[in-house]
Formats: C-alpha cells, sequence, structure tokens
C-alpha cells in the first residue's frame, strides 16, 4: 500500500509531461498528416506471445511434412499423396527452432487469444493488480468532462439530449441523487433538457419536462430501456467543438461543495475510442501501440487514482490526464477504434503490475530510464534503450528537453517509423521500448 501510494504521488506530480504526450500532437501532425525486438522473454501469462509462437510452431509442423514431400517425390507413397507436394517450400532450417513452441502450454495460450480475436470474454490466470473485472467491453470509467462554479451554472445552463448512434433520439431517464425518477423523456418529444442552478441548493431541470426543482448534490441521465452500449448523450459540452458521449452523464456536485462536474460513466472500450492523444491516420500497428497505451493508463487511473475520486470519478478528460474527445472524436477518426478492436481488454503489466507507458514525441538517439529520469526504482519496465528511429533529426537534448520530451519510456516517433517503415507489429514495438512486459488480455 505504501509503495503504490508514492508511486501515484510521483505520477501525479508528472503526470502533465510524462503521461498525456502534450507535445505529442503538433509533432506527430507534421511527420504524418502529418515511436532489433526486447531480448527480455515474456512471462507465462501472455496469450499475444504463446498464439505468436505458437504460429511458429504451427510453421515447424509442416517441416515435418516436408519428408513424406520428399517420399512422395520419389515414387513411394503413390499419386494419392500428390497434396504433400504444396509443402516443398517448407524446406527451411530456421523451421526447426520453433519446435519448443508446440508444448499444450503454448497451445492453450494460442487458443485462448484465438478466443480473444473471435470476441470472447475469456481472460484467465492470475491478473495481479487488473483485478476490475468487467464484460468484453470492459469495466466502467468515470470521466470529469467539464467543472462549472455556482455562478457559471446561474449563467450557463447545461443542455442534454439523447439520441442513437445513427442521430435518431432516444428515451431517456432524469433520476435524482437516490436513484428516484426526476421524469422519462420520450423519443417522440426530442427535446433538450436544461439543467441550471437556483442558488437555493437546488438544481433547476426543465424545457423537456415541466420545470422542477431538485438536490443539487447529483443528477443522472441514463437510457430508459436500461441498454447504454447504444445511446449517445449529446452535451453542449462549453468551449469544445466534441459535445457527445457513450453510456450515461451525471451532474454531480463536488467534495468542496461550490461547483458542479458534468461526469460521462461509459465501458473502457468505448473510452478508448473516443481517445483523442492521436488521429489514427498513421500505420495501424502504431494506433494499436497507443490505444494499448491509453487503454492502460485508463484501467492503472480506475485502480489507484484518487485525485478526483471525492468528486465522483477517476479520469479527467484534459491533457492532466489524457485526453478524451468521445463519440464525435471515435466517428470522425474510425481507425482508432479499429485500432482498439484490434487490442480490446489488452493492457501493459509488468509481471502482476500495471505498467503504465510513458512517451514522448522524440528522443535524442536513446530513451532515458524512470530512475535516471525522475529517481524512482519502482518502474522497471522503463530502461534506456537505444533509439535511432525516434532520434530528432535536428534538435539536441537542451531543445527537445524544453519542449517536453522527456525522453522515457515509448519515443512517439520512433513507434511511428517502426510500425510504418520497418513492418513491426504492435507488440514488438512496445516490448522494444519496455522491457520486461507481458500485453495481458484482462477482460
Amino acid at each position: 500500500m505504501i509503495k503504490t501510494t508514492i508511486k501515484f504521488l510521483i505520477l501525479l506530480l508528472l503526470s502533465g509531461v510524462m503521461l498525456t504526450g502534450q507535445n505529442l500532437n503538433s509533432n506527430l501532425a507534421l511527420a504524418e498528416d502529418v515511436p532489433e525486438s526486447s531480448s527480455t522473454e515474456e512471462s507465462g501469462g501472455d496469450d499475444f506471445d504463446y498464439y505468436q509462437k505458437y504460429l511458429l510452431y504451427k510453421k515447424y509442423e509442416k517441416k515435418l511434412l516436408y519428408k513424406k514431400y520428399l517420399r512422395y517425390k520419389a515414387g513411394k507413397l503413390g499419386k494419392k499423396y500428390k497434396k504433400y507436394k504444396k509443402y516443398k517450400k517448407y524446406n527451411k532450417k530456421s523451421y526447426n527452432a520453433y519446435k519448443s513452441y508446440g508444448s499444450k502450454e503454448y497451445e492453450d495460450g494460442y487458443n485462448r487469444y484465438l478466443n480473444y480475436l473471435n470476441g470472447r470474454n475469456d481472460a484467465s490466470g492470475d491478473l495481479g493488480e487488473a483485478d476490475l473485472g468487467g464484460g468484453i467491453i470492459g469495466p466502467e470509467v468515470t470521466v470529469g468532462l467539464n467543472k462549472y462554479s455556482k455562478s457559471d451554472l446561474k449563467s450557463d445552463k447545461i443542455k442534454i439530449k439523447a439520441e442513437d448512434e445513427n442521430g435518431s433520439a432516444r428515451a431517456y431517464n432524469i433520476k435524482d441523487k437516490n436513484g428516484n425518477l426526476v421524469a422519462q423523456v420520450p423519443a417522440s418529444q426530442g427535446e433538450r433538457t436544461f439543467v441550471d442552478y437556483d442558488g437555493s441548493d437546488k438544481l433547476k431541470v426543465y424545457n423537456s419536462i415541466t420545470a422542477v426543482l431538485v438536490s443539487d448534490e447529483e443528477l443522472t441521465f441514463e437510457p430508459a430501456d436500461g441498454d447504454p452500449n447504444t445511446i449517445v448523450f449529446d452535451y453542449s459540452r462549453p468551449n469544445s467543438s466534441f459535445d457527445k458521449f457513450r453510456g450515461s452523464l451525471k451532474i454531480k456536485k463536488n467534495a468542496d461543495g461550490d461547483a458542479f462536474w458534468v461526469i460521462n460513466k461509459l465501458p473502457m472500450e468505448h473510452y478508448v475510442w473516443g481517445m483523442g492523444e492521436i488521429t489514427g491516420t498513421g500505420p495501424m500497428e502504431y494506433n494499436k501501440v497507443m490505444t494499448t497505451s491509453f487503454r492502460t493508463y485508463g484501467y492503472w487511473k480506475m485502480k489507484f487514482s484518487t485525485k478526483y475520486a471525492k468528486d465522483g470519478f477517476r479520469v479527467d478528460a484534459t491533457p492532466g490526464n489524457q485526453l478524451y474527445y468521445g463519440f464525435e472524436w471515435e466517428t470522425k477518426y474510425p481507425r482508432i477504434k479499429e485500432a482498439a478492436l484490434g487490442t480490446q481488454g489488452h493492457i501493459v503489466m509488468y509481471k502482476k503490475e500495471i505498467a503504465i507507458t510513458p512517451y514522448s514525441s522524440w528522443t535524442d538517439g536513446k530513451t532515458r530510464s524512470f530512475k535516471d529520469r525522475w529517481g524512482s526504482s519502482d518502474y522497471p519496465w522503463c530502461k534506456s534503450v537505444k533509439d535511432s528511429y525516434g532520434k530528432h533529426p535536428s534538435k539536441k537534448t537542451k531543445t527537445l528537453e524544453a519542449e517536453g520530451n522527456h525522453m522515457v519510456g515509448l519515443s512517439a516517433n520512433g513507434a511511428l517509423k517502426l510500425a510504418k517503415d520497418k513492418d513491426w507489429d504492435w507488440g514488438k514495438i512496445l516490448r522494444y521500448y519496455f522491457s520486461g512486459i507481458n500485453l495481458r488480455k484482462v477482460y
């Protein structure tokens, strides 16, 4: 517990530059539209690793059939064995190295990963810290979208309506802090609900319904049919062009009692679909790297973060945590969702720990270890590695550091080059930059 608390305090101090890559979007925009495999052997729980290695074993199995091809070619098997001719190409010595990947351990991991690819919820084994559970689209995430002072909410009312993924109106319920139904707004009505603060410890709810005053502690908007996975709430978010969010919305008074937060509650995978750190225009394997990193940090925040817990949520949708723009970003940049589906349920782990994966846009030719940069030995997966791929072509170390490139962990431009120019997959890229990690399917 003490160790976890110390780690959280370090992350709290550094999260503004370490985890969100605030410098990332502008640099990658210039590049794209514009981060040798790790020698560390993965531990036994990595189904993705088992899957890849068992595929290699299958190639070795086919090499054994090459012997039958030779017998067919010599006329010893007869014409009916002509099918073995197709195994001629498997006369490769390199396949011999794969015979050790045929044990039941590898086969079981291969089958578990196949089940994952088929969309089944089959996370198994000792998941260590990653014990939040959840269905096939993960545990629920609570995201703070916007904060209003009481005076703000007197003059700038909140406006909310519900629709489906195609923009057609949906019925929704409005509930008070005790879960009692304040009103149900039918789909046929399609009007926005207005909420403002009346100055006497009450929230005024009106426009879509006859005006009513309710306790200012909490107000929830959720689907009337109980299905949160296909509903989208359109919320007039101030100073933003991204106003639509999956799941449910809540207006909640903060712990200090002087302001209100609008909070989005939704499954982890839907949260990843709306990640604002990238646009998804890069190579798909690079996008998978970034969606996995985003998911991992979101999972860690739900498990350990306490900064906003007293206010009713765990993740802040700003660069202070990681950028989240919701449904409109998801539909505008669909390749992010595609990458998330390709890595669904996977987070980065180090043994039994959730392994947060810091990144920056560029390096000077090598990454830095967490210990060397920030003094903590609690992040052994963040070691220094050579990074010719992510080395900035002209800027020196001091300039890069001044621009926010801490150079710990993943180099975003390096990952992008490895995916684009070297055809590395997302797992290989992550294992290059982070030592001894596992890519665990945790739901």
